[in-house]
């Protein structure tokens, strides 16, 4: 077994060295990703994913270049030699590429840094100082939500028992009919849909999906209201778009067998009433 010190090496932050431990990754699809990073720094990332296929560029311009001209599943930024530039560059990107992910890790002082990739949408950012485990068991997760995982697959996304989100439509499908949305609906719940397992922040989703940089937060809890209604077996309690105490709402995709049609469904469709508490 090889030590966790040759994998990843501790941060001049962190106060004792990482605990020498293995973890395995959960078998997935997990190929095809690009990262800026150092060779010779913290993380050996082919060394930690060795069935992976991961092309390691070590200067902002040489990844620039090949994510330009590759079509990665995920990218990787490691801090150094990312910095601030290649985050605006990757954000730019995933604009682009929905169905890709991106994470950030960056020493155990640069929390702002990580913030602020959060803020541009990467899927996670990561303590360089985190347990070896912990390092990989996150990037194993980021991976798998990516446009191979089967939520993003084609124009439609599972989105709740026999409820699809139909991007070409624009629209749900719900037992395979079709069911119109508020565009704002449908741009919260696109939104959140592409961002599996991610906690977003009312804040957030205001600048996000409505572009604003202040606005009345409980917009977001009507128009999540509105969407359980149209999504959930049960809104009272919902298990798809859920409340996350603190923070805001995240979306947690069905499994394959959970997407059968809902049971004495008559096609009706529902009546947006108000907001539930938060």
């Amino acid at each position: 077994m090889t030590n966790a010190s040759d994998e990843v090496r501790p941060d001049p932050d962190s106060a004792a060295p990482l605990p020498v431990t293995s973890f395995t990754p959960v078998p997935g699809p997990l190929a095809g990703w690009l990262a800026l990073a150092d060779p010779d720094g913290p993380v050996d990332l082919q060394r930690l994913f060795p069935g992976i296929e991961i092309r390691v560029e070590r200067t902002s311009v040489a990844f620039s270049e090949a994510l330009s001209v590759t079509d990665p599943a995920m990218v990787v930024l490691i801090s150094p030699p990312a910095g601030p530039g290649d985050l605006q560059n990757v954000s730019s990107w995933l604009a682009g590429n929905p169905g890709a992910c991106a994470v950030l890790m960056s020493p155990h002082g640069a929390v702002a840094l990580r913030l602020h990739a959060l803020e541009l949408g990467f899927d996670d950012a990561v303590d360089l100082a985190s347990d070896p485990m912990e390092v990989v068991g996150r990037l194993s997760i980021a991976g798998r939500r990516g446009p191979v995982s089967g939520h993003l697959s084609g124009d439609r996304i599972a989105v709740g028992a026999g409820v699809e989100l139909d991007r070409r439509a624009r629209a749900i499908r719900r037992n395979g009919r079709l069911m119109s949305l508020r565009p704002k609906e449908l741009a919260l719940l696109e939104f959140l849909a592409m961002h599996p397992g991610r906690a977003f922040t009312r804040e957030e989703l205001l600048r996000h999906v409505w572009h604003e940089a202040a606005g009345n937060e409980r917009t977001v809890d009507v128009y999540v209201f509105w969407l359980r209604a149209k999504i959930e077996r049960d809104a009272a309690n919902p298990v798809h778009l859920v409340t996350v105490r603190g923070s805001g709402y995240l979306f947690d995709p069905p499994m394959p067998a959970s997407t059968a049609s809902w049971p004495g469904y008559d096609g009706s469709s529902n009546v947006n009433e108000g907001p539930t508490p938060r």
